[in-house]
Parts: C-alpha cells; structure tokens; sequence
C-alpha cells in the first residue's frame, strides 16, 4: 500500500452536485414502475429514493467493486442519509460484494435477517425489527452477530453513517461522529479481506410510501 505521499490514497466522493447521477460510477435500479431514483437539485443535491410503497419493491445504489481490505488497508466508508415521508421502510447503508443484481445486501423478514450478499458489512434499519439500526455482516455466507445500535433514524433528518474496514476484516461503526462500535462477530474478522466490495445503498418498502435522501458516499484506502 503506497503511504509515501498524499497520492498514496484512493478517494471517491459523490455530493451528487450534477442533474443527474453517474452512471458510470453508480448500477441504480428501481424495480416498479412507481418507483425512481434520481438526483434532487432543490436539496443542494441529493440522490432520491422515491418508494411508493409496494410491498418488497428495492430501489439500490451499487458502486465499484475496488475495495480490498488485504491490499489497499483501512477502508472507510461514509454516507449522510436521511428517511423522508416514512420510516416504515428497510435500508441498508454500506458495503458488499455485489453489485450486478437487484438485491438488498440485507434485510429484516418478519424480524428475522435475510443476508444476500455473501460478504458485506454495513448499517441497517427495519421498522418491522424495531425502532434502531443495527450493525450487520456477512463473511464467506456466514452471518455475524446483528446487534442494536441503540439509536435510530428519525424522520427528516440526517445521520452520518461511517464504517472502517481494518486489513484484518475488523470493523468498527460511528453514527453522526459517535463511535457506536460493540463486541462480538459483526465486528472481529466480520468480512473476507481477499474480496473486492463496493458501496451499497438499498431500500425495501414495507407497504407505505417512504422516500430515503442520500446526501453524499465517500470511500477512501491506500492505493495497492
């Protein structure tokens, strides 16, 4: 990993400032014709998560797969979000392996976790689990510890959501700057390091219309 000079770092930011997003730099999908993801320019750019509420409708973001722990070091991810009209919704904020399918890396099925993604780690909220997010991971299909975060979404308004991915797998977790991080598998060796993971944003609706806001993702590491 070059560390010698401010270039020996890779960093990817999207403040999604432009009219609409990157399709370069993003695989979007809404998968009903009452859905859309598209940038807001009224909110000083944001991207939009438009739901309209049918049951098991995913809108999702995915972005490169560029990230390996084991060669590039500390990976951190961050994104500012919000839940607009609703939070009877499931969102998943992070990273996964996957980013060709029309998939929720994760989610909550009568309370119960559903891991897609066979190596990811990330934030994720289901109303049906409760009122808090939870952290969630997955190494090589081996679901860690989902643990509350003790602090949930609250409608309108915006939360940063910052994970670090350790050259060992280990992960730690921060909500709006607080360091949120506790022990057990979801955190220690919680994802393969031999894995090329992207950012990944996606949203399940749960019956009610519920927009989610993204404000900007960024991702940096060394350079390999």
């Amino acid at each position: 990993m070059a560390t010698d000079t401010g270039f020996g770092e890779v960093r990817f930011f999207d403040d999604f400032l432009t009219d609409a997003y990157s399709t370069f730099n993003w695989i979007v999908t809404a998968d009903d014709g009452g859905d859309s993801a598209d940038i807001a320019e009224e909110e000083n750019g944001v991207m939009v998560f438009n739901n309209d509420g049918t049951d098991g409708d995913i809108i999702n973001m995915f972005g490169a797969e560029i990230w390996q722990p084991n060669v590039q070091g500390t990976i951190v991810f961050e994104a500012r979000v919000k839940m607009v009209t609703s939070i009877t919704q499931d969102l998943f904020v992070g990273l996964s392996d996957e980013n060709d399918a029309d998939e929720m890396p994760a989610d909550w099925d009568g309370g119960t976790i559903t891991l897609t993604a066979a190596d990811g780690v990330g934030f994720l909220y289901g109303s049906e689990k409760g009122s808090n997010w939870y952290i969630v991971s997955n190494k090589a299909s081996s679901a860690g510890t989902q643990t509350s975060c003790g602090v949930g979404p609250t409608l309108g308004t915006y939360q940063t959501l910052r994970i670090t991915v350790q050259s060992n797998g280990d992960c730690r977790f921060f909500i709006d700057g607080t360091e949120i991080t506790l022990s057990g598998a979801a955190r220690t060796a919680a994802v393969t390091t031999t894995v090329q993971y992207c950012p990944a944003i996606a949203q399940l609706a749960s019956g009610t219309a519920a927009d989610a806001h993204i404000d900007y993702v960024m991702v940096k590491a060394g350079r390999a």
